[in-house]
């Protein structure tokens, strides 16, 4: 007796290799992480979320409402506490990155100690969690994360609060695991799956020994500890529908299965254990591609795991790899459904299937717990087992397997395409401020949004500048922030004066040249003139005024007159009447010169 209580006493003096392991790979994520996230920068929904705060304010306009299919109540207040002074620095939003990673990231090695005790092995699985490329979109993306993270924080509340009230038949733990219920549907209406997941794990991981009817049976009878849950799903629900309403796409069935492989053995599969190894095809939060070699190679070892896990474990085996199947088959009907329209990028983008990564860790941790069938397996699996040094060489062969494909896509991940434009649109405007510069689109890597133009973009991160000025020499960017003169494309109404070598002298009252018919789209008016003196051109379409002063001597004159229609009035203040002359009006779309249009 005095022995087996020495050797309880040894064993509670004796370093827990799980949370030692744990804790330090933990810190080092934190590292890598802190070297990407704080390179990143505001990019796509980053700036729409910041503009829909400066245009309503923290109202429930801005609050409640749909984005992209999503209602982000949650991310909504975090944009409106970084709105307030948003600026070009991403150091705010990158330390909240950071900070919801390193909760995340302890909790489920709490999780982990919880269901699985103190194995070195569990290390392996959590090593994947931590530094899987597939976690990097989230990881750099303000958006994308204020969705995954305090979803992966939910989910691990919940799988604590849950497991301990199922054993302690607490209900101090089950409001903590409601709470975190509660939590993740405020940021990200995928936490719907929390409650299942739960159910879940009860079913298939904490009760992995008992018998199928037996463990259904025992965790139907914990359902008031489980009703809380069911309860805010329930209400959740309809509020959701009421302000995003319901998803008519559907995929071609063609593509599902398509789709679906690439997702798991181009993507997922990969990604797990470091990869994909290379950074082609990498765009942004789309995957590279691993190739079909380093796939096909991927899939067998996977496949030799499941098959060693249920060889050693049998049924218990089984039931996790259940657990991660069938988590993994909603997540990707999810997708098929949702992104229906641009499943070609949707299937090779891990942002949304970043909350399966959790489920997969502890599937794997599940399969391979327990005892084993000693009448197969042989002596050394059991010594094996039971050493830290070869998990330990494990961890760190996936850690550097990941920080390798993790540095080949770093640009990609920081979006540096999109924050090199910004930066040099800013710098080129601050060094020729005489050019009118007209507000266009910026290329799709800095946002993909048809209503958010270059105005828009740079208000959004405090640096507004002047556009649209009504000038004589007018500019726009191109796709690499190259200030370009413009030209006039498809023009809707060209005009010339009466008068030879004039045009119209212009009277006292004004001259009319013409009529702009209704057009969407932009639009640039531009006329010649000539004038003894400097003058004021004063210039008016149907109930638009707008007016420039110009040197004297000849010369062009141009104004946005996007959205406008009318008469087109021109009239000159600063010269005598009839002595400033102006011809040649043309309204059209502008276009960079020297690139060819559409």
């Amino acid at each position: 007796m005095r022995d087996g209580v020495a050797t309880e006493d040894r064993r509670a003096r004796q370093a827990d290799p799980l949370l030692v392991g744990g804790l330090v790979l933990v810190a080092l994520q934190t590292v890598v992480r802190a070297v990407l996230v704080l390179g990143s920068s505001l990019w796509q929904d980053d700036l729409f979320h910041l503009s829909m705060f400066q245009r309503w304010g923290l109202s429930r306009e801005f609050l409640v409402r749909e984005h992209n299919g999503h209602l982000e109540i949650g991310p909504n207040l975090v944009y409106a506490v970084l709105g307030s002074d948003p600026g070009l620095s991403f150091v705010p939003a990158a330390l909240l990155l950071l900070a919801l990673q390193l909760t995340a990231s302890c909790l489920l090695l709490v999780v982990l100690r919880l269901l699985f005790g103190r194995s070195p092995w569990v290390l392996v699985p959590f090593t994947v969690y931590l530094f899987t490329p597939l976690a990097l979109p989230s990881a750099t993306w303000l958006a994308a994360g204020l969705e995954a993270l305090p979803l992966q924080i939910a989910l691990f509340t919940v799988l604590i609060g849950g497991v301990r009230a199922y054993r302690e038949r607490s209900w101090r733990w089950a409001a903590l695991s409601a709470v975190g219920t509660a939590t993740g549907l405020l940021f990200w209406e995928k936490a719907v799956l929390v409650l299942p997941a739960l159910v879940a794990v009860l079913v298939l991981v904490e009760e992995a020994g008992t018998p199928w009817w037996e463990s259904l049976r025992r965790v139907a009878r914990s359902w008031p500890y489980l009703l809380p849950h069911a309860l805010l799903v329930a209400g959740y629900v309809p509020f959701y529908l009421s302000v995003v309403g319901r998803s008519e796409l559907a995929p071609e069935p063609g593509a599902v299965l398509s789709t679906t492989a690439e997702t798991v053995f181009s993507m997922l599969l990969p990604g797990l254990v470091g990869g994909p190894w290379t950074a082609e095809g990498a765009d942004d939060t789309v995957a590279a591609d691993a190739g079909t070699v380093r796939a096909v190679l991927v899939a067998v070892l996977v496949a030799v795991v499941v098959a060693v896990s249920i060889w050693l474990r049998r049924g218990r085996a089984v039931k996790a790899w259940l657990l991660v199947a069938g988590y993994l088959a909603v997540d990707i009907a999810l997708v098929q459904l949702t992104r229906a329209s641009d499943l070609a990028i949707a299937a090779r983008d891990p942002r949304y299937i970043t909350d399966a990564i959790p489920v997969v860790v502890l599937g794997c941790c599940a399969a391979f717990s327990g005892p084993r069938r000693a009448s197969t397996a042989p002596a050394w699996t059991g010594r094996l087992a039971g050493r830290a040094l070869p998990a330990v060489a494990v961890s760190a062969l996936l850690v550097v397997s990941s920080l390798g494909s993790s540095a080949l896509i770093v640009d990609e991940l920081q979006h540096t395409r999109a924050a090199t434009f910004v930066s040099d649109v800013l710098e080129t405007m601050d060094a020729r401020p005489e050019v009118s510069v007209v507000s266009t689109l910026p290329p799709v890597h800095v946002t993909i949004f048809e209503s958010f133009d270059l105005d828009a973009t740079l208000r959004t991160v405090g640096e507004p500048r002047p556009f649209d000025r009504p000038a004589t020499e007018m500019g726009m960017f191109d796709q690499d922030a190259v200030l370009r003169p413009i030209t006039l494309l498809e023009p809707i109404l060209e005009a010339s004066g009466p008068v030879p070598g004039c045009g119209w002298p212009l009277p006292a009252g004004g001259q009319v040249l013409g009529d702009v018919p209704i057009w969407f789209g932009l639009q640039v008016l531009r006329f010649g003139y000539d004038s003894p003196a400097e003058v004021t051109v004063h210039l008016a379409v149907g109930d638009d005024r707008q007016d420039v002063t110009v040197p004297a001597g000849t010369g062009r004159v141009m104004f946005v007159v996007t959205g406008q229609q009318g008469p087109v009035a021109v009239r000159a203040s600063g010269a005598p009447a009839g002595t400033v002359c102006v011809d040649d009006v043309v309204v059209g779309t502008p276009w960079p010169e020297g690139l060819s249009g559409n």
